[in-house]
């Protein structure tokens, strides 16, 4: 009994897609899907889960042929998966998107909310958000919604189950909550296949890896007998780059002043200060503040009384994303589906912001060019639409958008969420380029700690809306293992 795909290929327009690509899951197996951006990974794992249908070749699920796009024949063969984008609908409850695809009714018409309450708080259980099902998913925090995407594939308890960089903005613990629930599935017979960029995680949790580049299938075997150099070297044509020297920060003068700032509603309120030129990253444990932090900066939420910004000493009109991009502000998510217009242009997405503030001159289609070369981004022309690109692509779009502004802050949240190593780095090149060189302020979360030791120049460790520690590169006491310390609360750092 096993998963197959055979002779998959897929075209959009004048992009191949993937190309003549064949593997195999069988029990018990949880096989890496490996490649760089626009490799094909998402699009061969839609094709597994009967999402899309390939132009050529055949998917087999325990010898049954799944034919046509067609989710609903794939889930009753056996077929469950887990979404990049999120498959939930943001206004319904956690436990109603969990239960959506097998609705429970009475009579074979109206719905029986008890059963269905009973069958939520079942899915919801393992992975911990049993008391969250009543909530609706658009206030829940990211890694939560992950965990409810889990919950979901889970819940028809599937026997093959196709993972799309799930844990990519899940903290270390929520990565544990899946790591056990995946070790559970495959001790059952079950089988998976599973989608990162994140090689540590590939090495926990697969045995067997297939590297696509290009659309095409470059290596399949076990992972135990490759290096990372060269899975890197085969999904993008180079050797890794180890992570860029991170040059001193300018001695810059205090550029933004927040004053009177909660992070969370019973929190004490914080006065903060960030320097031109210095990159400052927000860590901590999931939900303790980071991302209020960031969205009341970029005018993303409404200010609480008495909480103030000033940028240059000028004081800033909170509250109004506009205004605040017309200050000079730039805000990049890892959470596309709230920063992209799928069906729209690169050109639109990469206007977007402009659309909004009135005075502004709309850069010429040669700046936009120029800003999406210097991610290296890969795309058809401005024209095409941006939901026809790789997510990695369409992020680095997020990315170059903010060069459009000239910005004096940028806000970064998981900008790098879903993106592969070479595209990380080109992503780090820029935003030390823009702080270290001309002098903007940078200031990031990230749901990796390494990231955040590789990037910042200084890390502000949050604990219940509190700074429990601040790490400072120029003081040798910037590293991964010093931001777990602080919110583990091993070590308290002054």
């Amino acid at each position: 009994m096993t998963l197959v795909l055979d002779g998959i290929t897929r075209v959009f327009g004048p992009v191949r897609a993937l190309d003549n690509v064949s593997l195999t899951v069988g029990p018990g197996e949880c096989r890496a899907l490996y490649g760089g951006n626009g490799s094909g990974k998402s699009t061969l794992a839609k094709i597994a889960s009967g999402t899309l249908a390939p132009d050529t070749g055949r998917v087999l699920v325990d010898d049954r042929p799944l034919g046509r796009a067609d989710p609903a024949r794939a889930r009753s063969l056996g077929v469950g998966m887990t979404f990049q984008e999120l498959s939930l609908i943001p206004l319904l409850t956690a436990g109603e998107n969990v239960v959506l695809t097998d609705m429970p009714g009475r009579a074979g018409l109206l719905r029986d909310t008890a059963r269905a309450d009973q069958m939520a708080q079942a899915a919801l259980a393992p992975v911990g958000l049993a008391g969250r099902r009543d909530l609706p998913v658009s206030i829940l925090q990211t890694g939560e919604k992950y965990l409810i995407e889990l919950a979901k594939a889970l819940q028809s308890r599937p026997r093959w189950l196709i993972i799309d960089e799930l844990t990519a903005t899940m903290h270390a613990s929520e990565v544990d909550v899946f790591a056990g629930l995946l070790a559970d599935h495959l001790a059952q017979g079950g089988g998976a296949l599973f989608v990162s960029h994140r090689l540590p995680e590939l090495r926990r949790f697969c045995d067997t890896i297939s590297v696509l580049r290009n659309g095409k299938l470059v290596f399949d075997g076990a992972l135990a007998g490759v290096g990372d150099d060269e899975l890197v070297k085969w999904a993008g044509g180079g050797h890794r780059d180890a992570p860029a020297l991170m040059a001193p920060a300018r001695d810059g003068e205090v550029r933004v002043k927040a004053k009177a700032i909660r992070p969370l509603p019973n929190a004490q309120p914080l006065d903060l200060g960030f320097r031109a030129g210095e990159i400052t990253g927000i860590g901590g444990l999931p939900d303790q503040g980071q991302k209020q932090v960031l969205r009341l900066l970029a005018g993303l939420r409404a200010p609480s009384p008495g909480e103030s910004v000033s940028l240059d000493g000028e004081a800033l009109p909170l509250g109004s994303a506009a205004a605040m991009a017309a200050k000079g502000i730039s805000f990049v998510s890892g959470d596309r589906d709230e920063m992209v217009f799928a069906p729209r242009s690169i050109r639109e997405n990469m206007l977007a912001p402009f659309a909004a503030m009135r005075g502004l001159k709309m850069p010429s289609d040669a700046e936009i060019t120029a800003a999406l070369e210097r991610l290296a981004t890969r795309h058809a022309g401005i024209s095409r639409p941006i939901g026809g690109l790789s997510g990695g692509n369409q992020q680095k779009i997020l990315v170059a958008r903010c060069l459009l502004l000239n910005p004096r802050l940028i806000l970064a949240e998981d900008c790098t969420k879903g993106i592969d190593v070479a595209a990380r780095n080109d992503v780090h090149h820029l935003l030390r380029e823009l702080a270290h060189v001309q002098g903007t302020t940078v200031i990031v979360t990230s749901s990796d700690d390494q990231e955040l030791a590789e990037l910042c120049d200084r890390v502000l460790v949050l604990d219940g809306g509190r700074i429990i520690a601040e790490l400072a590169r120029a003081e040798g006491r910037l590293d991964a293992q010093a931001i777990v310390s602080a919110y583990m609360k091993q070590e308290r750092a002054a």
